[in-house]
This record gives C-alpha cells, sequence and structure tokens, in this order.
C-alpha cells in the first residue's frame, strides 16, 4: 500500500504539471518541441528534491495508518478474549438438571441474557473498532492530500 500511495502522490503532481505545460504550449503555440508535457513533466520531477520528500512523506504517513489500524484491531481482539460473561458457551449441565420448571426457565432466561450481554459486547467492540479505523483511514488521506498540496511542482 506504500508505493501505491507513493506512485499515485507523484502521478498527481507529475500530471498536474504536465497539464500547465500543456497549457503554456498551447498559448504560445510552440510546435517545434516534439516531446509530450508529461514527459517533461516526470522529468522535471525526478530531478526535483521533490520525489524523496512525497516518498518519505508517504511512508511515513501510511506508517502511522498501518499502527493505527493495527493498534485498534490488536485492542478489539484483546477485548473480545478477555471479556467475562457468567455462562460461556452452553447451557450448563447442572441447570438441565434443575428439579422445577420455575428454576429452569430462570435458569435459561438468565444464560440468553448472558449471551445478549456478549453479543451486545462483541458488537459495541467492533463499531469501536471500525471508529477508530475509519479515524486512521481519514487522518490517512488528510496527510496524502496535504503532501500532494505541498509538494507541487512550480508553474512553469
Amino acid at each position: 500500500m506504500n508505493l501505491l500511495i507513493i506512485d499515485n502522490l507523484a502521478g498527481v503532481i507529475i500530471f498536474e504539471h504536465s497539464f500547465y505545460i500543456f497549457d503554456k504550449r498551447r498559448y504560445i503555440q510552440d510546435k517545434k518541441e516534439s516531446e509530450s508535457s508529461f514527459h517533461i513533466a516526470l522529468e522535471q520531477y525526478i530531478a526535483s528534491p521533490y520525489a524523496a520528500t512525497v516518498r518519505e512523506a508517504a511512508s511515513a504517513a501510511v506508517q502511522a495508518y498501518e499502527e493505527a489500524v493495527a493498534t485498534a484491531a490488536h485492542g478489539y481482539e484483546e477485548a473480545v478474549r478477555t471479556a467475562v460473561y457468567p455462562y460461556q458457551g452452553n447451557l450448563p449441565a447442572w441447570m438441565a438438571k434443575l428439579p422445577f420448571e420455575p428454576f429452569k426457565r430462570k435458569a435459561k432466561a438468565a444464560f440468553e441474557r448472558s449471551q445478549e450481554a456478549k453479543q451486545s459486547f462483541e458488537w459495541s467492540q467492533a463499531k469501536e473498532k471500525e471508529s477508530l479505523c475509519s479515524r486512521a483511514q481519514g487522518e490517512l488521506i488528510k496527510a496524502v492530500l496535504e503532501i500532494a498540496l505541498n509538494h507541487r511542482l512550480p508553474r512553469p
């Protein structure tokens, strides 16, 4: 993912610059230059100090995103793994052996409430993980846009 973002950032910067070069040529009516505006913009980008700076900044942004997602995933797994419920798994055997029907109904109701609480907790933890990942993704997009806008090649 890191290389993909770096390549896309470089592509945005190069294409923007190639449009400026194309636009400048169109107004000047310079017909003798045969090289495409994209190739000129690419050469200028590669020669500029921005190429290395964009690569480093994008790598740092992607690394921060991946760490945030890993932390969210680990937190979710840890919370679900360490949660304690009164009745985990199936209905305990001793509940099925209760002598009177009212006791069995109460025990079964308690078991069902425990299962509902477990599902509710897991759902809330999944939503928290999703929220943290979404926030990290938003920060990554913000960082990528900032990098692209701060490292534009000067207009020709």
